[in-house]
């Protein structure tokens, strides 16, 4: 037995913001449907998580695994939701959609979206994007601590051993944590939250980051592997500290010549 929710008329053709087609660079946009097809179809073939969001606040994880381009189809598996916010972002009739193809990060609107409800779970249905955006993962600049002691990420239960991970480099948009041999790594595409970001002994950050790429490390830290996040809603207080760690680290960092 099906049931399906269909969205409300949206509000506005676009979201606030970075989805606004003003505030994003004509460069950034693709609008080939060629084009657009073969990222789509690329996020399903490797399984990458896409992260979907509403105006209102409301987030969700899911990943493609319906892709017709004849029938101006997309379906996105979302997963367990007791709370009912895949509801709650179609009838918010806003959704913007945000993945990692290594590097590159895409993010396309969702219209006209349904909500199918089956034996297997919830898909939410939408024709496919006539835009998307693409921006390269690093555009903020990154800096690489000095120390090895901070900044680090305590997870939940952070008293316990083995449960703080060094940040190997930091941005206003993200970050990449160093894992220990034999560390679980956090899940690709499903946003990790309650986590503390410790810039120093006396500035902590509450933060939820979305990790997309593990790869592993060479030279001294040969063995480990790293991490690559992206900060998912930081607020403004969070993201002025962060800026202003970046910019001390840099200068500082300079000033030591150890960047060029």
């Amino acid at each position: 037995m099906r049931s399906e929710t269909r969205a409300a008329p949206a509000p506005g053709d676009y979201h606030r913001g970075m989805s606004a087609p003003e505030a994003i660079p004509e460069e950034l946009r693709v609008a080939s449907a060629a084009e657009i097809t073969a990222y789509l179809q690329q996020l399903q073939r490797d399984g990458e998580g896409v992260r979907l969001s509403g105006p209102q606040g409301h987030g969700l994880s899911s990943r493609i695994v319906a892709l017709d381009p004849d029938a101006d189809l997309i379906g996105l598996a979302i997963g367990a939701d007791p709370d009912g916010i895949s509801q709650a972002l179609v009838a918010g009739g806003e959704i913007t959609a945000v993945a990692y193809l290594g590097t590159i990060k895409l993010q396309f609107e969702l219209d006209a979206p349904v909500l199918v409800s089956g034996d297997q779970g919830a898909v939410l249905r939408s024709t496919l994007p006539t835009r998307l955006y693409r921006f390269q993962r690093r555009q903020s600049y990154r800096v690489q601590p000095a120390g090895s002691t901070y900044p680090r990420v305590v997870l939940p239960g952070g008293n316990q051993p083995g449960r703080a991970l060094r940040v190997l480099d930091i941005s206003i948009g993200g970050l990449a944590l160093a894992l220990p041999p034999d560390f679980p790594a956090l899940p690709t595409g499903v946003v990790a939250e309650g986590l503390v970001l410790e810039l120093d002994r006396i500035s902590a950050l509450r933060i939820s980051l979305l990790p997309h790429h593990v790869s592993p490390i060479s030279g001294d830290l040969q063995g480990m592997q790293q991490l690559g996040c992206a900060f998912v809603e930081l607020d403004a207080n969070a993201a002025r500290s962060l800026q202003v760690y970046v910019d001390q680290t840099q200068k500082r960092r300079r000033l030591l010549k150890l960047d060029p």
